[in-house]
């Protein structure tokens, strides 16, 4: 069946070009005050990854449109980003006033199952542009993330991190990569979210369950990494980038070009390379075998037609990663600049390969995504020509989807989705953790969505089917005498996870000026392979993991609320959520040893989760390069049977950010001054044998200017991230237990080319 899909995804352009019938829009684009054309606007249609630039005139033309209703976004630098709904087959002009503002508070999300502004969806979701991340880069793409209201990360070093959204975690946050699930083994406390900046556009953050879409692991959220845009038909670009840090005497070089041809075919190619020897702390201490190297490649070709788009695109990543011995710290301090790999590592590598197409048929369209997906992972702990652990997984993933139009109003979306994931442990590994097995994900859901000027409302079902099945028959699990719970005679488990969930939500806006939202969702999450199964030490953490085969799945239903007053000075937003989880899966060390290693379990127990975020935003109209903002988030997790509080809970932060953008002159184009803000309080809510973390405050500046050098654009930033050089201890961060503080005062340096 796996393979018939595959073949089906190669036939789909072979459908006939009479199926679908396409048309042009065009229009001017003018400032809404002096009524002047605006050369250089973006337009872009995200559904379909491909936009215009408007002409010197203020024109532009996009062809090649369905004859259905899509979201067109124009953006434009000191201008609010406007957005519009059209069928270019009704009408093929529209013209657009944009006006002046520093900042914009809506623009377009795809990850909520329908294209549509963010403003809009009852979904609540956050969008982090390339060009954010870029203004305040950090070593790790999770670490930029992790400044969103809400959304925090759990961290062993500056080279691994993975996100956690409302207090929710590890197997809980699914990642979305070109548009299809991405498994890299990341269900380990230890193990990085494994993917990074290059040749994205953005990342949307998915606040709350995701099952309804995302399925199985999406009970908290999702990160859903967007795809920069193809070319415009019949040019190329490319672009250079390099970044320099001085804490980590960090590097990264990345360069990408891409192009479209007037008949329709795309393709792109890029690589980035990065290094950082050992961080330093706000004491001014090497933090020793902190050091790591990230290299990638990405390449791709598609094909757009008049039937609609297909594309298919593989990615490379490797990483080796050090690995802190809390029992052998100052042993591993080097010299300042050494970057060869120490003992404990990890090596990483990732091979995704994907294909994605939409089939335009009239006012419908039927989306394909699938993906195979190779990951290695090796732990080396005591000897650079041993593996302790070695793991390989290979996972083939689907996802098809139908779009149907049921009038101009309500659009229905039904699909089947799965995976298909086989993890095998190294005949050669000097330890096992976990056994070889196979997880087969299969599901069915439906989403409803209606939509008119003042209310969208959103409601679907979704039927999840896991079987996961271990095997430790194999000569090396017999030789090293790794057990199932239970010892069955043939060494071999399984167990089997179903599930419904569903969700409902709406948004309603009386006025531009007031926004009501309520959503309230279902998430189910199959136990992963470590908490069913571990039983075995984990390589250069000093801890022997155990697993349960009888833990059931973890169900949660968890209710949002947000209200958001905007006017032209200022907004003010406010989101509140409950969440309530059954059956939740965590982990704590216990009294226990084997060996010289602390056996920690994996428990589970009934959790509430609740908290929210605030934010103001002010924009004066008086002061139009002025910007800021500033949000206050909190969350606190309990398991329900005892009260006491639940483990790795972020502490409450408050964030500040105030911007100034001058006006061009000459060849100095968009200049800007930021000054960013970090209240993190105390952390007294400690679960059971974790202790309390004390808060602490980081001061950030940054500036940066674009420059026409040789009639091309040369972008400068410089980003100062803790001036204050603090020393400080994240409640969040896997070294805190040791006494390890985080990154001392950092700054970077980026430049970007394009061409």
């Amino acid at each position: 069946m796996n393979y018939l899909f595959t073949l089906g995804i190669f036939l789909l352009p072979l459908v006939p070009a009479a199926w679908a019938q396409t048309h042009a829009l065009s229009g001017t684009l003018r400032d809404g005050d002096t009524s002047e054309p605006l050369i250089g606007v973006t337009v872009f249609v995200p559904e379909l990854g491909r936009g215009a630039i408007s002409n010197a005139a203020g024109l532009y033309r996009i062809d090649g449109l369905p004859s259905r209703n899509l979201t067109i976004q124009f953006s434009y630098v000191g201008y609010a980003t406007a957005l519009r709904k059209v069928n270019a087959a009704n009408q093929s002009t529209l013209d657009v006033q944009l006006e002046s503002a520093t900042a914009s508070v809506d623009e377009v999300v795809v990850s909520a199952g329908y294209i549509m502004s963010r403003e809009r969806s009852p979904i609540s979701i956050e969008k982090i542009n390339k060009q954010s991340l870029l203004r305040n880069p950090y070593p790790s793409l999770m670490t930029g993330l992790a400044k969103t209201p809400g959304v925090s990360e759990v961290s062993l070093g500056p080279g691994i991190s993975k996100p956690v959204i409302r207090g929710l975690s590890f197997s809980r946050v699914l990642s979305v990569y070109q548009g299809a699930r991405f498994e890299n083994q990341q269900w380990g406390a230890d193990h990085g979210l494994g993917l990074t900046e290059t040749g994205l556009s953005g990342v949307e953050i998915i606040k709350g369950p995701a099952s309804i879409i995302y399925g199985s692991g999406a009970m908290a959220g999702v990160v859903n990494l967007i795809e920069a845009p193809d070319a415009a038909a019949g040019e190329v670009t490319g672009d250079v980038q390099a970044r320099v840090y001085s804490n980590s005497l960090g590097r990264r070089m990345e360069a990408g070009i891409k192009g479209a041809s007037e008949d329709g075919f795309l393709w792109s190619l890029r690589g980035a390379s990065e290094s950082h020897a050992d961080y330093q702390d706000g004491s001014g201490a090497t933090i020793g075998n902190t050091r790591f190297q990230t290299q990638g490649i990405k390449a791709g070709v598609g094909l757009r037609k008049n039937w609609g788009d297909t594309r298919i695109r593989y990615t490379y990543l490797k990483q080796k990663l050090g690995i802190l011995d809390e029992n052998n710290q100052e042993a591993l301090v080097t010299t300042r600049n050494d970057r060869a790999l120490q003992l404990p590592f990890q090596d990483v590598s990732d091979h995704f390969l994907n294909s994605e197409t939409n089939l335009f048929l009239g006012e419908d369209k039927l989306k394909a995504t699938f993906g195979y997906h190779w990951n290695f992972r090796e732990e080396t702990e005591d000897d650079f020509a041993r593996v302790d652990l070695g793991l390989r997984q290979r996972n083939f993933m689907y996802d098809i989807k139908y779009y149907k139009s049921l009038g101009p109003k309500i659009e229905a979306i039904v699909g089947v989705q799965g995976f298909l994931l086989r993890t095998v442990n190294y005949v050669d590994a000097a330890e096992i953790l976990i056994p070889d097995a196979v997880k087969d994900d299969r599901s069915l859901y439906a989403l409803l969505n209606y939509s008119d000027p003042h209310w969208v409302v959103q409601g679907g079902l979704r039927y999840d089917y896991r079987k996961v099945t271990a095997d430790a028959s194999a000569p090396n699990f017999l030789d090293y005498g790794f057990e199932l719970p239970g010892s069955p005679a043939d060494r071999k488990l399984s167990r089997s996870f179903d599930g419904i969930t569903g969700s409902a939500g709406a948004t309603f806006r009386p006025t531009e000026s007031w926004r009501f939202r309520l959503n309230v969702a279902s998430g189910f999450r199959a136990p992963d392979l470590a908490e069913l199964y571990s039983n075995g030490p984990h390589p250069g953490t000093a801890r022997f993991e155990q697993g349960s085969a009888d833990f059931v799945r973890e169900q949660n239903i968890q209710s949002d609320f947000g209200i958001r007053y905007q006017v032209a000075d200022f907004s003010v937003s406010t989101e509140v959520f409950y969440n309530r989880v059954n059956n939740y899966i965590y982990f704590a060390p216990s009294d226990e040893r084997r060996g010289d290693l602390t056996v920690w379990k994996f428990e589970q127990d009934n959790a509430g989760l609740y908290g929210g975020e605030v934010m103001l935003a002010i924009h004066p109209s008086a002061l139009p390069g002025l910007s800021g903002t500033t949000s206050y988030s909190l969350v606190i997790g309990k398991r329900r049977s005892d009260q006491t509080y639940l483990p790795y809970i972020p502490a409450f932060r408050w964030n500040q950010d105030l911007g100034f953008t001058f006006g061009d002159y000459g060849s100095f184009k968009q200049p800007y001054v930021n000054v960013t803000g970090s209240l993190v309080l105390d952390q007294n809510r400690p679960a059971p044998l974790e202790e309390s973390t004390p808060g602490y405050y980081i001061l950030g500046l940054h500036a940066g200017i674009r420059l026409n050098l040789w009639q091309q654009e040369l972008d400068v930033s410089l980003a100062a991230n803790n001036i204050l050089d603090t020393y400080f201890l994240d409640h969040m961060s896997l070294y805190r237990p040791f006494g390890v503080a985080q990154t001392g005062r950092n700054i970077s340096l980026n430049l970007q080319f394009r061409f």
